[in-house]
């Protein structure tokens, strides 16, 4: 059985979780790995999540990300294929 490329996006993101802040990686957790994935809308109701603080996690998650791929030497989608 072939692994795809989003298995291996998945699982990279996943491997990066635990460095992630609380709330962060419970959103990239619930929102993007997680099958099916939670609506944004669902995610801030359960958190109690204004829509700017929404925008903020969700910001904070991307940036937290990067931070841990780039230690992990991923700075490209060239580094992961």
């Amino acid at each position: 059985m072939q692994v795809t490329a989003e298995e291996e996006m998945a699982e990279l993101v996943r491997s990066c979780l635990p460095e992630l802040n609380g709330v962060e990686a419970v959103f990239v957790r619930d929102c993007w790995l997680r099958e099916p994935t939670m609506p944004l809308a669902a995610f801030a109701k359960q958190r109690r999540l204004s829509a700017k603080a929404l925008s903020e996690v969700r910001e904070r998650a991307l940036v937290q990300l990067k931070g841990v791929m780039a230690r992990k030497g991923i700075n490209s989608l060239a580094d992961i294929v």
